[in-house]
């Protein structure tokens, strides 16, 4: 049941005139699915505000913004296609898709981690394991022929130091074998 609460007016700004209030209620039950749930037109939703209005004491006059005319014409969806140019939109996707990298340096390339001094040893000592180990590289994955960065850090994000061990399996292992042995058999 709303409860009543009483406040003095405030007419045209200055301070209330003595002795007269005004009754305001306050709805403290919760609504019932009949009022939250109810669809109503915007026309009738103006109108029952108007008819609330009325049924305050004292009555309370409620006016709306006259909402301007847009256009006299009637919507044509075709008449933006013909008389607009085609909006185009090129979305560039976070992630990038290449062709597998056999020489990758991550923590270098990647994500900028430098070692001083030490890094060009360290960097050609990278380069002399991946360029013995690219038999082995190349077999690893046969039916896989590209990479995505997708789900990896991305270029200059704080990553700390990896090391990345390689990943075993059966057919880069026969493939290195069988290079190592074919250099064996032309240079005894």
């Amino acid at each position: 049941m709303p409860a009543a609460l009483t406040q003095p007016t405030d007419r045209g700004g200055g301070a209330p005139e003595v002795g007269e209030e005004t009754t305001f209620r306050i709805q403290v039950e919760p609504p019932g699915p009949q009022r939250l749930f109810r669809l109503e037109s915007e026309a009738q939703l103006f109108e029952r505000m108007r008819q609330e209005g009325r049924e305050r004491t004292p009555p309370e006059r409620i006016t709306f913004p006259v909402e301007p005319v847009v256009s006299d014409r009637r919507y044509d969806p075709y008449a933006r296609a013909l008389h607009w140019p085609p909006a185009n939109a090129i979305v560039e996707p976070y992630y990038v898709c290449h062709g597998r990298l056999l020489f990758e340096q991550r923590n270098a390339e990647r994500y900028g981690w430098d070692l001083g001094p030490f890094h060009p040893f360290i960097s050609a000592g990278g380069f002399v394991v991946n360029t013995v180990a690219l038999p082995y590289n190349l077999a690893r994955y046969p039916c896989r022929r590209y990479e995505c960065s997708a789900g990896l850090c991305l270029p200059g994000d704080p990553v700390p130091l990896m090391l990345y061990p390689p990943e075993v399996t059966l057919t880069g292992l026969v493939a290195e074998a069988a290079v190592a042995a074919a250099l064996f058999a032309i240079f005894p």
